[in-house]
């Protein structure tokens, strides 16, 4: 019985709050243009240029768009679209555990997004 215990108390602190504590709050987005050098903006903030792997906070909230900006070719802008954080249902052996992810917008995630193909500007 003490064995039951000790595993159950356990393995509810391993896994509570999982979501949170294995992805975090803020997820980390690979941006790749077939024209390498484009700058990245996010919340009109320079993030870095192509191919870079940037980190975006998660949230409810309608999110600004990714803005990948170069000289030459037609600004992008891409919009965030969000889905079901998988890890989130490892919460399952208490309730309040979807509670915590769900208050730090841990119990979503964003897609992933494809390779940008920049539209040169007609001269």
């Amino acid at each position: 019985m003490k064995t039951n215990l000790t595993f159950t108390l356990f393995s509810t602190l391993l896994f509570s709050h999982c979501a949170y504590v294995l992805t975090g709050t803020k997820q980390r987005m690979r941006i790749v243009t077939r024209e390498p050098g484009a700058e990245v903006w996010h919340n009109n903030q320079l993030l870095d240029t192509t191919p870079c792997i940037v980190r975006i906070q998660r949230s409810y909230d309608d999110q600004q768009p990714i803005v990948i900006k170069k000289p030459g070719y037609e600004t992008q802008s891409i919009t965030l679209k969000r889905k079901f954080n998988e890890m989130a249902a490892l919460n399952f052996i208490l309730p309040v555990n979807w509670f915590v992810d769900g208050l730090t917008s841990s119990i979503i995630k964003y897609r992933t997004i494809d390779t940008v193909a920049m539209k040169r500007i007609s001269e």
